[in-house]
């Protein structure tokens, strides 16, 4: 699969609600200038009453599904040329695609990305559950699950500032390295700071840290090397981001609590635009980024822009 161009429009998933209307205001904010595709899936009215296509229905039956079908095309053309209007008048020279779903409208929507070769989908989240995670809907969570390409999760109340720097996650892995290079291609030339956190030994395992002092004196050199390591892997993160056109700058610093949580502290710390995060990473005791990124991607209140691995 191509590698992520500036030249590769952008597709836009739009259902006409507020949510998505957000999100595409927010994308062409944070991806200015691009071309895109507003992508509508619909399902058809005769699939929907009758469980099948019009064609396998037999005479006057088939007709009345006709009929409900070029109704139910001609609704989602409207709703997928008002998705362009906004695009157009938000930055984007957008097109428009409304698509009929053959098998689902996360997988219709994925296939009218791969159809299009675009670099990035542009999802909606529909707001925060009680317990303060976003609620992605079941649309949005398959799109981003599944997608072969960079999926960039906009929340209902994003924050507005556009200008702050993009917060690239790094750990180290290859696939960390390919998701920078593939934000380089869609967000350059802009601030960056290249996050790479750290946990304390002595916080992991507090009850073997107080068995013996010679015990204890080993975690704190665990600790030392911990952050030793998070500051070369820092290092290196921002020297990939200069090389992908980032003005960048890293930060290396021990996790209070859990990773992703700390990462989305970085953020509001630094005032992040947005955040990047690759789909997965090292496992073990460097922490699998996939349980990181869905962390992020579930609490965050600034778009997040994940990168699947092999990018």
């Amino acid at each position: 699969m191509s590698q992520t161009s500036s030249d590769q429009p952008v597709l836009l998933c739009y259902d006409g609600s507020d949510t998505a209307a957000a999100a595409i205001a927010v994308a062409a904010r944070l991806l200015a200038g691009r071309e895109a595709v507003v992508c509508h899936a619909w399902t058809g009215l005769s699939r929907a009453i009758f469980h099948a296509d019009a064609s396998e229905l037999p005479g006057a039956l088939m007709e009345s599904a006709e009929e409900l079908d070029a109704l139910d095309r001609e609704a989602a053309e409207r709703v997928t040329a008002a998705g362009v209007r906004l695009a157009s008048q938000a930055g984007f020279r957008a097109e428009p695609l409304a698509m009929r779903e053959s098998s689902g409208t996360w997988r219709t929507l994925l296939e009218g990305a791969a159809a299009q070769n675009v670099s990035v989908v542009v999802a909606g989240a529909h707001g925060r559950s009680g317990v303060g995670r976003l609620v992605l809907g079941s649309v949005s969570t398959g799109v981003l699950n599944n997608s072969e390409r960079p999926v960039l999760v906009v929340p209902g109340a994003a924050s507005r500032n556009d200008g702050g720097p993009l917060l690239l996650c790094y750990d180290g892995s290859e696939s960390a390295r390919l998701a920078i290079q593939a934000a380089g291609k869609l967000c350059s030339p802009r601030p960056a700071i290249v996050v790479n956190l750290w946990e304390s030994w002595v916080t992991a395992a507090p009850v073997l840290a107080g068995v013996a002092r010679p015990v204890n004196a080993m975690t704190e050199e665990l600790d030392e090397l911990a952050a030793e390591l998070s500051q070369a892997t820092a290092a290196d993160g921002e020297r990939l981001a200069a090389e992908a056109g980032f003005e960048a700058v890293s930060v290396s610093a021990r996790s209070a609590g859990s990773i992703w949580r700390g990462l989305l502290d970085v953020a509001d710390e630094h005032d992040a635009a947005m955040l990047m995060c690759g789909a997965r990473g090292l496992t073990g005791l460097s922490r699998a980024l996939g349980s990181v990124s869905n962390g992020v991607v579930h609490h965050s209140r600034r778009p997040v822009l994940v990168v699947p691995q092999g990018r």
